[in-house]
């Protein structure tokens, strides 16, 4: 006999997830001011902190890491990616919005496609024991393709007013002490090369990642200054108008949560005893 849950039993579970309300769905985690990166396999982390890179770990000693200047360089950009996210600054970056207009676009479709999926699967049970158990309701997903559509519409107006925010496309570049370690960033704010002399693969952990994490923080600190000394124009931006946009969108987005949520604990509580 199977000894899992009972038809009941999983039926009481799915009542009480949908019951429970007290989630702040979509509130960021609390920002300790770390923002770690990890390349392949975890071999190099970065880590970042309030716009200065603050430690380099390797898993292993230099000389046993393949291709340890990419390694360094996609754990580097993490952390940056990390950092920027939840602590923005004015000398950060513009996103690729037309990349994220292309993002959107793909996931507004999947999401869709499997909300509806999820609705058709509903349905044929409400067809199959809706006349013995009184389970009834539309279990059919509303809205979810206007709601993609008006994120794209906000990304897109985001993406013509804010033309004049790109600042200044400068590169940046920095080494350590001895000059073992040479860092370039490019114009999108990203690790674009890393360089090690011959000497890094006879370092141990401590001194490679020393020297590593001197090269990162210099080209960090002089991309940064640069851009500092250059910074966009605003002028024309209607951030009111962006803040308004982003606002309606956000509050759309947890009205129709609450009310998709409230459609399926509906069906759910429609349920009678067989």
């Amino acid at each position: 006999m199977d000894g899992g849950a009972s038809p009941q039993q999983r039926l009481q579970a799915y009542r009480q997830a949908l019951g429970e309300d007290g989630a702040d769905i979509g509130q960021l985690p609390p920002d300790t001011g770390e923002h770690v990166g990890k390349s392949q396999d975890d071999l190099v982390t970065v880590t970042v902190s309030r716009g200065r890179v603050t430690d380099v770990a390797v898993r292993s000693a230099p000389a046993e890491v393949a291709e340890l200047d990419r390694h360094l360089a996609v754990a580097a950009n993490a952390a940056l990616a990390a950092s920027r996210a939840v602590s923005p600054t004015a000398e950060d970056p513009m996103p690729d919005l037309n990349a994220l207009m292309g993002r959107l676009a793909e996931v507004g479709e999947r999401s869709s496609r499997f909300l509806r999926q999820v609705g058709t699967a509903v349905d044929e049970v409400i067809a199959k024991v809706g006349p013995r158990t009184g389970m009834r309701g539309d279990p059919s997903p509303t809205g979810v393709d206007a709601l993609f559509a008006e994120a794209t519409a906000v990304v897109r107006a985001a993406r013509d007013s804010l033309g004049g925010l790109a600042g200044a496309q400068v590169t940046g570049s920095g080494s350590d002490e001895d000059h073992e370690v040479w860092v370039t960033i490019g114009t999108d704010g990203n690790v674009s090369r890393v360089e090690l002399s011959p000497a890094v693969r006879d370092m141990t952990a401590r001194q490679f990642t020393d020297r590593a994490r001197q090269a990162l923080d210099a080209a960090l600190v002089d991309w940064t200054a640069q851009r500092r000394a250059q910074p966009p124009d605003a002028s024309t931006v209607d951030f009111g108008r962006l803040s308004a946009q982003a606002e309606a969108l956000r509050t759309q987005s947890f009205e129709q949560l609450r009310g998709y949520t409230a459609k399926m604990r509906s069906i759910m509580g429609s349920i009678g005893e067989p």
